[in-house]
């Protein structure tokens, strides 16, 4: 038979496992939540006229779908939004109480990438253009990255746009206020208040330049239109 010192060594060691246990268990639910609460709030917020959104089957092997967008709409990672001539759109997304708003303007495909806690959010433009307004404060630890494929544009807590079209391949950064940066495998270019560098997928960014007064307008005018 145990002795009555064994048997309290052993209820101290049992105890101390299930004490163990308890405090991961308790880490994992904490951890899980914090990342649940992480997760990005993106909703559809304004729609001009014809606006689309498509969501990517499980299989990845079925082509787009897109289909009318609805004001309220939530969108997730992989999403993708069209606007037709004549229409525009209006994104809210709000990561880690940040809040960033997507303007989208005519003839314009971009998808949303990557959105997740302490990395680059990412929005994929195909073409058109897409103002970028930031309510963070430069140097904010959840930049966003707009990528095309002649290179990528990054805001620091500013209001940037990014322009791409997929026949001349030359993609456009546009930097209102505060600090952005374009920059693709050729070189980099860092952008302040009011600038503007352009790239393309076999050259480097530009030397930038002064916005002209048409440019600094449509930063400054909310979109004008019927809404649907």
């Amino acid at each position: 038979m145990l002795s009555k010192r064994k048997l309290i060594n052993i209820g101290i060691g049992v105890g101390a496992v299930a004490a163990i246990v308890a405090i991961v268990v308790v880490i994992l639910i904490v951890r899980g939540g914090g990342s649940d609460s992480a997760r990005p709030n993106i909703t559809l917020e304004e729609v001009i006229n014809r606006v689309d959104t498509d969501r990517p089957r499980e299989d990845g092997v079925q082509p787009p779908n897109f289909v009318a967008a609805q004001v309220g709409q939530e969108l997730v990672p992989g999403d993708g939004v069209l606007t037709f001539p004549n229409s525009q759109a209006r994104i809210d997304i709000t990561l880690a109480e940040l809040l960033r708003v997507v303007r989208t303007t005519p003839d314009t495909l971009w998808r949303l990438g990557e959105f997740e806690d302490n990395q680059d959010a990412i929005i994929e433009l195909d073409q058109g253009k897409i103002f970028l307004l930031d309510s963070g404060a430069d140097g904010s630890s959840l930049p966003v990255q707009v990528v095309t494929p002649a290179g990528t544009g990054s805001p620091r807590g500013t209001w940037m746009s990014v322009a791409y079209d997929p026949v001349t391949e030359v993609m456009e950064v546009e930097c209102f206020r505060g600090t952005c940066r374009l920059e693709n495998r050729l070189g980099t270019r860092l952008l302040t208040d009011q600038q503007k560098s352009k790239a393309t997928i076999r050259t480097a960014p530009t030397e930038p330049l002064y916005l002209d007064p048409i440019e600094v307008e449509e930063f400054e005018r909310p979109p004008r239109s019927q809404k649907r």
